[in-house]
This record gives C-alpha cells, structure tokens and sequence, in this order.
C-alpha cells in the first residue's frame, strides 16, 4: 500500500542539496523530496524515505560538479500546500505533472503521473517487442534470456531506466533516468492506462528530468549525465568475424586466410570461451594456442586484429592464479555474513569480483595487460549480467537462469561514501551496475597499458552511463527471419537510451542460418555501428562464403558498401562522442512533426543522410518504404522519390531498399580489405542535389587510433555545393589542425537530375571552388 507524500517548502541555502532538516537527522518515517535544478535544462528530484537511507544505490552518473549552473530546494512531507520558490523555468514547467506523484511504503517508493493521449515512450535499453512502449510493462533488471528469446521477453541483457517520451501531434520531446542500478518496474500505461507508474525497491527514488524540446536535445541533455562515447580506434569500425569456437591457431589462421583470398573486408577474428584454458578466465590454452603472441603478430601484417572473450566466473581452484589472488586479497563477493559467494558458470563453480570498488578494478584491469602486451586488441565482455548456469544445463542449451543472490555484499558503496559510516551496499541494489563496472575495469586497464591508445570493450550488459566504457551487441539471437526485424527495434532502442555504438550478431547466433538470411541480415548489419558475424559451436558455419553462389558476391557487396562509406560513419561516431547523438536513428528522431513516422519501426536513419530498410520476409524481392518530407535518391540507381509517401521497392537478392536525402553529399573511400588497408585516397565526394537545392557536409579525420584528436590533432574538409541555372559550383575548404589526411585527390560528383558531372581535384590547396 504507497501513501503519497505531501511537499511543503524548506528554507534552505541556494546552491546545495539537504537531506537533513532543521539540521537533524529525520526519522525513518518521515520523508524528504529534495530538487537541483542544473542548468536551464535539466532537473534531479531525490525522494527519500528516510533522511539518510541506507544502501544508497551505486551512483550512475557522471554529475560533472562544478560545470553545470545549479540550485536547490527542499522539501519535506506534511499537511501544509505545496510552495516552491523555484525560478520559471521550461523544466520545471515541463515536471510540474511529476512532482504531485511521489508516494512510499514499506519497503518501496513509487512516481506516479498522468498519460497525455498523444504521448509515445521510446529508450529503455535493450527489450524486444515494439520500440514504442506505451501500454507495456517493463522490468529493468539485467538478465540472460533463454535461447530463442521473441517480441513477447520480457528481461534482457542491458536494462536502461531512461526513457524518451515523444508527442506525436506536436513533436515536443522530454525524457526522464531513474538513477537506481536495482530492479526497476516501468509500468508505461499498462496496469492503468491513463498513467505512468515507476517503482523501485528501497529507500531512495532518485530522478533526472530532460526538458528537451527535441529528441537530439534529450539525447544532449542525458549525455551530459552519463558521459558519452569517446571515439573508438577506426579498426572497430570494420566487419568483424567470431564463432563458438574458433579452436585452434590454425583454424584462425584458416580463417584469415579465406577472408583475404575471397577479397572479403574484415578487421578482426573473435576467439569464444574454447580459447581458455578449462574455462579459467585470463588464461590461454597452450596446446591449441600455442604462441599468441606471434599469431597475433601475423595476424595484424595482413589486418586481423584479435579480440577474446572475457567472463566475470572465476574457477574455484586453489591452483588457479586469479581465483590465489582474489581471495587472498579480499576481492571475491562475499555473502552477509562473509561467507565467500559460490555461483556457477562455465567452469562450473565461480566465485566472482566485486566490481563496486575500484582496487578490484584497477586490479582485474591489470590481469588484461598480459594479454595485451601479447597484440590482443581489444575486450569482449561475456556472461556479466551477470549470468549463471551449469554445465549439465549450458550442455543442452537450455539453462536455467539465474543470478546473483540479492543479499551478496558489494563492498564500494558505490562512487561516494553511502553513509556517515559508508555501509555496503546489497546486490539487490547494485545488480545492473555490475556488467557497466566491470566495462569499466576493462577500459581503464586496457588504458593504462596503453596510455595514448584508443582502448576497444565490447560488452553485453550494461545499464545508463555504459556508453562510456564500451559498446554493446544485442546478445545471443537467433537465425529466424523475425529476429532481423528484431535487431533493428532493439538497436534503435539502445540507441535512443544513449548508447550510439551497437550492433547483432549477423546471420544470428543460434540455429542453422541460410544463405538468404545470412544475405539479407547483412544488409541490416552492414549500417549498424557494430558490424560482426558470429554462430555458435554445434550450428552450420556462417561465414560469407559458407553457401557458395549467388550469396557470397551479394554479402561480399554488402559489406563493401560500409567500407566505402567509412568516412561517413566515422563522422557520425565524432559527432556522437561530442553532443550524445545516435549513429543510426529512428525516422522520428529527424521528423518528429510528421506523424506517419511513428508507426515505422522497420527502417532506419543513418546520420540525416542515408535511409535504409531491410529485407526481413524470406523470399522476399520487394517491400514497402515510408519515406520522410524532400526528396530521396535510390542509392542504387538515383531515382528520385518524394517523401511524404510510401513506396513499394524492388530489392533482389544483392540489393535492398536504400536512400539518400536530397540536397546530400556524402563522403566515400576507396575499398579496402581492412580500415588502414590504404590511404583514403582518392577520396570521394558525391553530391545528391535536387531542384536548385544548395548542400553542405563537413567531414571529420584524424589518425583513427591515438588519443591525439582530444589534444586538437585531427581535420576536417567542408564541402558545399550551390545549383546557380546551369552551373553547379563545389567547393572544398580543407582545415588542418596538427593532422593532416594522406590524401593527393579528391574526385568530385555531382548527381543533378539525369546528369551526372565528375572532376578530380588536387588536395591540399587549403580551399578551391570549382565549377561543373
């Protein structure tokens, strides 16, 4: 049973936050609503159930005191009125329906608040079923679903209490994150209809509130919180390759070798749990593997970079180095009561590290640099919802899953002092932290290895604030034509809850794929910002070339058209660790006004320029396309369509429906077998104009893997193009910043109604106009 609970003003000092009043402790019946307003933008509301509660949950965000103008007020239950003192601003205005909602009981607090008719919700991290969650029900608790997971799951990989709530009349945008790494129940207008109900367990109900107006403002806005993705090393940007299991140096070798004599682009093989020694994590199998180091050596002349997997389950074995330390050092989960916490996993009994506190960290991080300093290139993190299992039952596939029990202890009280004595905090509380801060240990050890070194994690749990650490693929799916569809609702979904860098497993990862499917999720995989191919142990091989002809060439083309495009995304993946933005968007991300765009959850945005929409019904050659306001151009033909308006498109086995804005230019490199396979160069420069449309783009580089670009190394080249009667008028402004692109030409051309100009043009002349 929740009571509401009654604010009344409390006369505190401006430019702090109070949880005490009358400068005593409350007592543990009372309440406390206590708000800072940071800046114009955005708002924390905590609500309290006792004046200092316990197990404060791990806090999530990146609050960057100091850099956002802010004021408090408090407040504190009672029979008198609610009276604020805060200034007018569209924030507050915006929370005003939220702030009459807070309630408690026992053992939970509860926000309440009404549901305008014209209202969709989107964000929420990883969950299948329809990207707009109005009506639904969702638990946000990291969890590993069983094999064959469907629209109807409820609990995924990566729990994101953030969501982004859109009118469709208006467009008008806000969002809201729950700052609570415990269960979190959404109930988005199912329980009753007419209102949002948000639960959490525990005595802090801690919130953001976004004020918008537009879903790329929320998106800033939350970004500014959580932190956003730094830059990636250009190679994680390429088509990877992964199986359950590669076993052996000669089947990687094997492997690499096909990819380069069947001229398909790859930058990196992916080795599974079959790797390790018994399962040990941060051990290698010697007899399988015998010198890493130089596998990894050779591997990297032709372009592979290696990434293993990395799993949170220690082995229970008195001879086993990591499992020596960790306990001998006190870093091992231990129970209430300090017994040492033993789960399951693939070595069967684990004990696991208590990733809350950052010795463990720094220590677990370590345990990585030996690997590194053996060429492996990057991290990927496995199993860290976390999930358990035993082996009798990951033998039939069909394991039941299970967790963490909640009364495991985390000992680092998360990034403060959770009380005047800093009490432990119950893993009831720290659960969906557990994936984002053993993200963090990985990043930071592979970082400090490598202090000028682009570090590259890959993980598969995570909750808000991941992006900062890693990026993040959507788990084990299947080879079932619904989970194309599904791939892309869920990879627009963690886009929208601030994760720009994500991607499925092409060809899925369970059952037998074929060699249509295996085409077709190409060509959803080949724009989405993580691009691997990867099919577990007892199925059919998946590699491109696994079903001979006509599906290899038309895979082969597929990914080719993201190396091409490569300066493009790369752009996109700038502008996404400088403002928050996805990579790839949903249609109302851009078109928020037009309300046909909300029912579209099958087609995707990359950047503002390129529309794609996959072919996702086996056999089928054509299929429907919404396209937005202006003018669109068939990438593979240059048609132009005008938006507003579905079409019906044609899309053989080697094409699918694909658009490029009016008005557009985009950027194209020469087509490599790997990201620094060549010089961009000649660099290609594609102007899509319409009417007497002018266009404008400007491109970003830089070295593509030190950290030299945050110290102003990098380059940028503006391009416009100006319709004048007959003429067409380029020009190229090129600005260097310590870094200068190897580049000798550009070729530039212009698509203008049936026409078609092309020139070359010398680089390094700081800015030339020509005319065509």
């Amino acid at each position: 049973m929740f009571s509401p609970a009654k604010p009344v003003q409390y006369q505190g000092k401006i430019g702090q936050e109070h949880i005490w009043l009358n400068g005593e402790q409350q007592e543990s019946s009372s309440c406390c609503l206590a708000g800072t307003l940071l800046g114009s933008e955005i708002v924390r509301i905590r609500f309290l159930h006792t004046a200092y509660p316990e197990g404060l949950p791990f806090q999530l965000v990146d609050e960057k005191e100091g850099t956002l103008p802010y004021h408090s007020w408090i407040v504190s239950t009672g029979d008198e009125t609610w009276n604020t003192s805060t200034s007018d601003t569209e924030a507050l205005t915006a929370l005003e329906p939220y702030l009459q909602g807070f309630a408690f009981s026992d053992n939970a607090l509860r926000l309440t608040r009404p549901l305008s008719g014209d209202e969709n919700f989107y964000g929420f991290g990883e969950h299948t079923g329809a990207m707009n969650k109005r009506g639904q029900a969702l638990p946000l608790w990291n969890w590993d679903p069983d094999k064959g997971h469907g629209p109807q799951t409820g609990r995924m990989y990566t729990a994101i209490p953030f969501y982004v709530s859109i009118s469709t009349t208006t467009g008008k945008t806000s969002a809201l994150l729950v700052d609570h790494t415990g269960n979190v129940d959404m109930d988005m207008g199912k329980t009753h209809p007419a209102e949002i109900q948000i639960t959490v367990q525990g005595d802090s109900l801690v919130v953001y509130f976004f004020a918008g107006p537009t879903p790329a403002d929320v998106l800033r806005q939350y970004t500014d919180l959580t932190g956003r993705m730094p830059l990636p090393p250009r190679w994680a940007l390429g088509h990877h390759q992964g199986r359950w299991s590669y076993y052996t140096e000669q089947e990687v070798r094997e492997v690499a070798a096909r990819f380069r004599e069947r001229h398909h682009a790859c930058d990196s093989i992916w080795l599974d749990i079959d790797h390790m020694d018994g399962y040990r994590t941060f051990t290698w199998k010697k007899s399988a593997f015998p010198d890493l180091a130089r596998m990894a050596k050779e591997l990297l002349e032709q372009g592979f970079h290696i990434v293993p997997v990395i799993n949170p389950g220690i082995k229970i074995d008195q001879n086993y180095f990591v499992y020596q330390q960790g306990l001998k050092r006190g870093y091992l989960c231990r129970k209430e009561g300090g017994d040492l916490y033993m789960g399951t996993g693939w070595p069967d009994d684990c004990t696991f590290a208590d990733f809350s506190r950052a010795d463990v960290r720094m220590w677990w991080g370590d345990l990585f640099q030996n690997f590194l300093k053996q060429g492996v290139a990057g991290s990927w993190n496995d199993m860290n919802e976390p999930s358990q299992a035993t082996m009798e039952e990951k033998k039939y596939h069909k394991p039941t899953r299970k967790t963490f029990d909640e009364d495991v202890l985390h000992l680092g009280g998360g990034e403060r002092i959770t009380g005047p004595g800093g009490p432990s905090t119950s893993h009831k509380f720290f659960h969906n932290a557990y994936g984002l801060q053993m993200a963090r240990a990985m990043r930071e050890g592979t970082q400090r290895f490598s202090p000028d070194k682009r570090p590259f994690v890959l993980s598969r749990s995570g909750t808000a604030g991941i992006q900062r650490y890693a990026a993040m693929w959507t788990g084990d799916n299947s080879s079932w034509w619904e989970h194309i569809s599904l791939a892309m609702r869920m990879c627009l979904s963690l886009s929208m809850s601030g994760l720009p860098f994500v991607g499925s497993d092409i060809g899925g990862f369970w059952e037998n794929c074929t060699g249509e499917l295996l085409v077709r999720f190409a060509q959803l995989g080949t724009f989405l910002p993580y691009c691997r191919n990867h099919n577990a142990t007892h199925d059919i091989p998946q590699e491109p070339w696994a079903f001979g002809e006509p599906y290899e060439s038309a895979y082969r083309l597929a990914i080719e058209q993201r190396y091409r495009l490569l300066p493009y995304l790369y752009t996109l993946f700038h502008e996404a660790s400088l403002n928050g933005s996805p990579i790839i968007r949903p249609l109302y991300y851009h078109y928020a006004q037009d309300p046909s765009v909300y029912t579209v959850e099958d087609a995707f945005l990359i950047g503002e320029t390129l529309l794609s929409a996959p072919i996702y019904k086996q056999g089928a050659t054509s299929r429907q396309v919404y396209l937005p306001e202006g003018t669109w151009m068939h990438y593979w033909n240059s048609k132009p369509y005008e938006g507003g308006r579905a079409y019906e498109i044609e899309a053989p086995l080697e094409q699918w429906p694909l658009f490029i804005h009016g008005n557009s230019i985009l950027p194209r490199g020469p087509m490599m077998e790997y990201v620094e396979q060549h010089p961009t160069d000649p660099l290609t420069l594609t102007c899509y104009m319409t009417g007497g449309g002018q266009a404008s783009y400007t491109l970003y580089e830089d070295d593509g893997a030190s950290l030299a670009y945050k110290r102003g190394a990098f380059a940028q080249t503006t391009i416009t193009c100006r319709i004048a009667g007959e003429t067409t008028e380029v020009t190229i402004e090129e600005q260097y910043s310590n870094y200068r692109p190897p580049r000798e030409w550009y070729e530039v051309v212009v698509h203008r109604g049936e026409r078609t100009l092309q020139q070359r043009v010398q680089a390094g002349q700081g800015k030339v106009t020509i005319q065509l």
